[in-house]
């Protein structure tokens, strides 16, 4: 039972590239603190999409927490899609579907980017899965839900605090100071290097958005930076091994850019943007890194970058 449950909050970690029970645990409490129902639902996709990988034989990927992730926040997407509605039943079921479709989806995508012609990047399928799964379940539902309240401020200092916590909240969909500080926290016990790559991203986020903005509402929603807080850990923390300090920050700096841009490009888009903007700025770091440094990575053929258990 112990093992299952820390495999569970493994999963629930690995939504920020963490192998922490811990972390796992301190993400469940933000995540309750914003919203109880949305960590219930967090819970039922990962437990689901870990019990059937391990059926199936993903069982090394299962301990690690890799076949939990996209079920998690495919839970907390479900929770956000169907919390006007009130309907429960349609909430579980929907995350059982979802969870359980994130694992071919997963495989697929394995299977993709460890062809010859992509290998070489090793390129993580990351939440590519949760992404094409729940983009398909709650896409529909889009035009009859209400728009979820999103905590903001027109305050320099209150704003700026917003700007800087509320994106490790909107990760998962969660909201709010509170919710954000925790899951902050959170990080910081599961991987310092984690946590304080993800303060980088989203810092940066609250300086460019802004820039381009001009006003500290919007970017204190967390909406511009939640992304970026993903691709900065990825980039600076995750996937450039053997890479200096300097380099890992140019690449992060290019992924947050590229992915505050990404969103303003898809968020018009009637398709739901989720962390696209962040899978699509890393993907395009990492090919554009590799084809300029080919020596940077080397990824084991047995054990491709999108396998890796990165904590």
């Amino acid at each position: 039972m112990m093992n299952a449950v820390r495999t569970v909050l493994y999963g629930i970690s690995q939504i920020f590239f963490l192998r922490s029970a811990p972390a796992g645990a301190l993400l469940l409490i933000g995540i309750a603190v914003a919203n109880p129902r949305t960590a219930v639902l967090v819970v039922i996709g990962c437990a689901v999409q870990t019990l059937a990988a391990w059926v199936i034989g993903e069982r090394e990927l299962v301990r690690d927490g890799l076949m939990g992730y996209n079920g998690a926040l495919v839970g907390a997407a479900a929770s956000l899609s169907t919390i006007h509605l009130n309907e429960t039943a349609l909430s579980i079921a929907m995350t059982v579907v979802g969870a359980l479709a994130c694992i071919p989806a997963h495989l697929v995508l394995r299977g993709l980017f460890d062809t010859d012609a992509l290998r070489r990047f090793g390129l993580p399928v990351s939440t590519a899965p949760f992404c094409l799964v729940a983009g398909l379940l709650f896409g529909v539902l889009q035009p009859i839900v209400e728009p979820g309240i999103t905590t903001t401020s027109a305050g320099a200092v209150q704003g700026s605090l917003l700007g800087m916590l509320n994106p490790f909240a909107e990760v998962v969909l969660a909201d709010g100071l509170v919710p954000g500080l925790v899951i902050l926290a959170a990080l910081l016990v599961g991987s310092l290097r984690v946590g304080l790559w993800g303060l980088f991203g989203s810092l940066l986020a609250l300086v460019l958005g802004l820039v381009l903005t001009g006003d500290i509402v919007p970017v204190s929603t967390g909406l511009i930076g939640f992304s970026a807080v993903l691709v900065a850990i990825a980039l600076g923390a995750i996937f450039c091994p053997g890479r200096g300090l300097v380099h890992r920050l140019v690449c992060a700096a290019i992924g947050v850019a590229a992915a505050v841009g990404l969103r303003w490009v898809l968020d018009p888009t009637p398709i739901p943007t989720y962390t696209w903007p962040f899978l699509l700025a890393m993907w395009a770091v990492l090919i554009a890194d590799e084809l300029l440094s080919p020596q940077r990575r080397q990824f084991s053929d047995a054990s491709p970058s999108s396998e890796r258990a990165p904590a």
